[in-house]
């Protein structure tokens, strides 16, 4: 099993910063948009939850990046560091990132005004999760005999601020407008996921080596579902103790 589907970065490429131009598409333009139409939106709680979210994700991805875990192709970036190992792309994805998981959240509850709040069966889903994405990093060390740090910073980091917040607030979360948050900011991912490894524009290490389809990681289905789960999990925790 290869560390990454993209092994080898072509640097003879004309330069495109398809790394920006993606954020935009995928990123920037859905959140103007759901921006604009969401009506029930608490501010101050949208706020603190994607500055949360944002510090989070700039810790975890100097991290990812300093160790070498991911590398990124210099011809699809716009070459601008705003801090050491943090290009702009990277600052921008993650509120932007958290931002949309959000706000898919909030436009679903506005129609789901019933919608029945999180019970301890999605906890054990999460932990379930979990509990096998740990089983396959463990199998992963004894067959390669190497840590996937990727994906153990990734259950450390966004799992378990995901199920410690579900865990707290089970009656506050509303359990449907999540999952479909959860769903949504997953295919998108992936589709991006899959632009960016077949056109290398980046390449990730440190990973438990396996891929579904065969050019996408397995470790960032799991960084999809956590990371947006904890950034709407987030926002609910601020709002409702706001309110409370």
């Amino acid at each position: 099993m290869a560390d990454s589907p993209v092994e080898n970065v072509n640097t003879q490429a004309g330069k495109t910063p398809w790394y920006f131009i993606t954020i935009i598409t995928f990123f920037i333009l859905p959140v103007a948009y759901l921006l604009k139409k969401s009506k029930i939106i608490d501010k101050p709680a949208f706020i603190k939850a994607t500055l949360t979210i944002m510090a989070l994700g700039y810790l975890w991805s100097y991290t990812v990046s300093s160790c070498g875990w991911w590398v990124f192709n210099p011809n699809t970036m716009l070459g601008i560091e705003i801090l050491p190992h943090l290009p702009l792309e990277e600052i921008l994805f993650y509120p932007l990132g958290g931002a949309l998981s959000i706000l898919i959240y909030i436009a679903i509850h506005e129609r789901d005004i019933a919608a029945n709040p999180v019970g301890k069966k999605y906890i054990w889903i999460l932990v379930g999760i979990t509990g096998i994405i740990l089983a396959c990093v463990v199998y992963s060390i004894l067959t390669l005999g190497k840590a996937p740090w990727y994906i153990i910073s990734q259950v450390i980091l966004f799992n378990g601020l995901s199920i410690g917040l579900w865990f707290r607030k089970t009656h506050r979360l509303a359990a449907n407008p999540a999952l479909l948050a959860i769903f949504g900011m997953t295919i998108i991912g992936f589709f991006w996921n899959w632009i960016a490894f077949t056109q290398n524009w980046w390449s990730y290490h440190a990973v438990l080596g396996w891929h579904f389809p065969p050019q996408v990681p397995v470790d960032d289905w799991n960084f999809f579902i956590f990371a947006s789960l904890a950034a709407v999990s987030l926002y609910e925790n601020y709002r409702k103790e706001k309110n409370a």
